[in-house]
C-alpha cells in the first residue's frame, strides 16, 4: 500500500448568474472510479458520526449544506478539518480513522466511494484493532 493520505480537494464549481452548479466526476475531481455515494444529514446534536476506519473504501466527503469538523488519523498523526465550502471535498483514503462531530443542525455531508459496502468485513469500528491492524500491516 502507497502512503495513506487525507487531503482537502477542489470540487468544480461553476457560478452563473442564476445560482451556482458543482460537478464531481469521478477520475477527476475525484481521484477514483465511483461505486457507490450516500449522506449523512439530520444529525443529533453533540452526536458524532464515523469513528471508524474502511479496510478498502477510499472516500471523499463534501459538505453540501451546513458544516461539522472531520477528524483524521492515520495511527501516527490527527488532523482536524472544518468542512464547510461545498466547493472542497476531503479525500481520506483507506485505513485512516476518521470521526465526525460538531455537525450544525443544518449539515448534510455527501460521501462519494470507490468500493460497495461489505457489512461485517468493512471496517475497523473499535480503535485498538484497528491500530493492530496497520501493526500487522507494516504502516505504523
Amino acid at each position: 500500500m502507497n502512503k495513506r493520505e487525507s487531503r482537502l480537494i477542489d470540487i468544480r464549481r461553476n457560478v452563473e448568474a442564476d445560482g451556482e452548479l458543482l460537478v464531481v466526476e469521478a477520475e477527476q475531481s475525484v481521484p477514483f472510479p465511483i461505486q457507490r455515494i450516500f449522506w449523512v444529514c439530520n444529525v443529533v446534536k453533540g452526536a458524532e458520526r464515523g469513528a471508524h476506519a474502511t479496510k478498502k473504501t477510499r472516500l471523499v466527503l463534501i459538505p453540501v449544506s451546513g458544516s461539522c469538523d472531520v477528524e483524521v488519523d492515520d495511527g501516527k498523526e490527527k488532523k482536524t478539518y472544518h468542512m464547510d465550502d461545498p466547493s472542497k471535498g476531503l479525500y481520506i483514503d483507506e485505513m485512516i480513522w476518521r470521526t465526525m462531530k460538531n455537525f450544525s443542525p443544518d449539515c448534510v455531508m455527501l460521501a462519494v466511494c470507490d468500493h460497495h459496502f461489505e457489512p461485517g468485513n468493512e471496517t475497523y469500528d473499535v480503535y485498538g484493532e484497528y491500530l493492530k491492524a496497520l501493526e500487522e500491516e507494516g504502516l505504523l
